[in-house]
C-alpha cells in the first residue's frame, strides 16, 4: 500500500490538486510504526470536485473498485486488495469550529482530535511517504499531544463530538489500542453527547467496538464507555453488569471489574473478546440467594440468549454470532479429576470447532477469580487431557452412507441427510454407538424419532 501512495502525487498534479496525508498514518510515521493499510487523504482544489476526480483516477490506475461516496462527510472511499484510501474534499468537510482563509487550518479544526490533525503533503518527489517528511501541525497542539498521549479536540469538544458522535467511540477505542488518555473536556462532552449515538449506524458502532476489543488493553476503552453512559444507550446487556455485586466465595464482588479482567486476559480474537465481555451478562437476570450466598444457575444459557440479541442488533454476521453465543453458552465447565474419558470426549464433541477458544476463555475466566489457583490447575489439566485424547481419537466418517440414511429413514436428498451424518459421527466419538452399521441404524432411528432431524 505504501508503494501505491507514490502514484497519488503525479496524478493529483495533473489534475491541479494538492494532497495531504492526515490522521493515523501520520501518527505511525512520526512514531516509526509500521504503516497500516488505511490511508486518509485530504484533497484541496478542483472547485469542490477534486476528491471525486482523484478517487476515480486512482481506482482506475490501481484497478480497484469504483469509489464509494459519502456525501454527508464529503468523502470518497477507494478499496482494493492492498488496503483502503479515504479521500476528503477539504472545502466540503463539515463542522469546523472556525472559518479560515487557509483550507488546511479549517480542515484541521474539523478533525476529531489534535493528534489526528497532523498533515504531510504529497508531492511529485514522493516527500511525505519517505524519510525526512515534513509534518504540518495547524493547531499547534497535535505533536505535543501525540508525545504526551493526550486526546484533545481541535475545537470545542461538545461541537466536535456532536458533529459526529462516533468520535465518542473512537476516543475510547484509541485509549484501548494506543494507551492514550482523554482530556477532561472530552469526558464531560462525551457524557453529554452519548445519547446521540442512537442515530449512528450500527455498522459504524460495530467497526469501532471491534477495533476497541482487539486493542492491547480493551479495558482502557470499556471503562470510559461505561463512565460516559454509552452502554446505557447502546448495550443495556453490558450496562446491567455495571455495579452488580455478586456474593460468592470464588468471585470478586464487582461483576463489571471481573468482566474487564477477563477481556484483558484473552487473546485478541474478535469472537473470544466479545464472548469475554458477555460471558456473565446473564447473571443479573437469574440471581437467586441462598442465605448469604448468591446462585446463578443457568446464567450461561441466559447470557447466550442476551448475547444473540446484542450481536444480532449490531449485525455481526451469522458466523460471529454463532461463535459468541456458543462460547457464552458453553463457558460453565466444572472439570475435576473424576471426569472419565467418556466425559472428556463429550466435552470435545459438544465444543466442536469452538474448543480452542473455549479453553482460552476458561483460562482467562479462571485467572480473574479471587480463588484462582485450583481453578487454573483444573483448566490446565483439562487442556492436557483434551490434547492427549484428540491425538488418540479416531477421525471417523459416518458409519452409514447418505444412501443408507435415506433408505433407513425413508427420506429423499436434503439437509436432513447431512444432519444425520453429523449426529452419527458425534455419537461414534462420544462412544454412544459402535462403528458397525447395525448399531448405527438403531441410533439413527431413535435420533430421528426424537426430532433430531428437524430444521430450526
Amino acid at each position: 500500500m505504501q508503494g501505491l501512495i507514490f502514484d497519488v502525487a503525479p496524478i493529483a498534479q495533473r489534475l491541479g490538486l494538492r494532497v495531504f496525508i492526515v490522521g493515523g498514518v501520520v501518527r505511525d510515521l512520526i512514531e516509526g510504526k509500521p504503516v497500516a493499510g488505511e490511508w486518509d487523504l485530504v484533497v484541496m482544489g478542483g472547485m469542490g470536485t477534486g476528491a471525486r476526480r482523484l478517487a476515480e483516477r486512482l481506482s482506475a490506475a490501481w484497478k480497484w473498485k469504483s469509489p464509494v461516496s459519502f456525501p454527508r462527510f464529503g468523502t470518497y472511499l477507494v478499496s482494493g486488495p492492498h488496503g483502503v484510501v479515504e479521500l476528503a474534499q477539504s472545502e466540503l468537510r463539515i463542522g469546523s469550529a472556525i472559518r479560515s482563509s487557509d483550507p488546511i487550518i479549517q480542515d484541521a479544526h474539523s478533525r476529531d482530535f489534535t493528534l489526528n490533525a497532523l498533515y504531510v503533503e504529497l508531492d511529485v518527489e514522493g516527500a511525505g511517504a519517505a524519510d525526512g517528511f515534513k509534518v504540518i501541525d495547524p493547531t499547534g497542539l497535535g505533536i505535543d499531544d501525540l508525545n504526551s498521549g493526550i486526546l484533545r479536540t481541535p475545537g470545542p469538544p461538545r461541537a466536535t463530538l456532536g458533529d459526529d458522535p462516533v468520535r465518542i467511540l473512537r476516543a475510547a477505542r484509541l485509549c484501548a489500542t494506543h494507551g492514550y488518555r482523554t482530556a477532561r473536556p472530552i469526558t464531560r462532552a462525551a457524557r453529554g453527547a452519548a445519547h446521540l449515538l442512537r442515530d449512528v449506524s450500527v455498522e459504524r458502532v460495530l467497526a469501532e467496538m471491534n477495533k476497541l476489543l482487539l486493542g492491547s488493553r480493551p479495558s482502557n476503552g470499556l471503562v470510559r464507555l461505561e463512565k460516559w453512559g454509552v452502554f446505557r444507550v447502546l448495550m443495556p446487556e453490558v450496562q446491567a453488569m455495571v455495579g452488580f455485586m455478586q456474593r460468592t466465595p470464588h468471585h470478586f464482588p464487582d461483576l463489571w471489574r471481573h468482566t474487564l479482567r477477563v477481556v484483558d486476559r484473552t487473546s485478541p480474537d474478535l469472537a473470544l473478546r466479545w464472548a469475554a465481555l458477555l460471558h456473565d451478562c446473564g447473571k443479573p437476570a437469574v440471581r437467586t440467594t441462598d442465605g448469604s450466598v448468591d446462585r446463578y444457575l443457568g446464567h450461561e444459557r441466559a447470557g447466550s440468549e442476551l448475547a444473540v440479541q446484542l450481536v444480532e442488533r449490531l449485525r455481526m454476521g451469522k458466523n460471529l454470532t454463532r461463535e459468541v453465543a456458543g462460547l457464552v453458552g458453553l463457558h460453565m465447565v466444572h472439570y475435576t479429576d473424576r471426569w472419565t474419558d467418556r466425559a472428556v470426549r463429550k466435552f470435545i464433541v459438544r465444543s466442536g470447532g469452538l474448543l480452542p477458544k473455549l479453553l482460552d476463555l476458561l483460562e482467562a475466566d479462571s485467572r480473574s477469580l479471587r480463588l484462582r489457583a485450583d481453578k487454573l490447575h483444573a483448566v490446565g489439566k483439562l487442556r492436557d487431557r483434551v490434547r492427549n485424547m484428540k491425538a488418540a481419537m479416531p477421525s471417523p466418517e459416518s458409519p452409514l452412507s447418505g444412501l443408507q440414511i435415506m433408505d433407513i429413514l425413508n427420506i429423499g436428498p436434503g439437509p436432513e441427510v447431512g444432519m444425520a451424518k453429523t449426529a452419527l459421527v458425534n455419537a461414534v466419538l462420544n462412544g454412544d454407538i459402535p462403528l458397525e452399521a447395525g448399531g448405527a441404524g438403531k441410533f439413527l432411528v431413535s435420533w430421528w424419532k426424537g426430532g433430531g432431524g428437524k430444521l430450526s
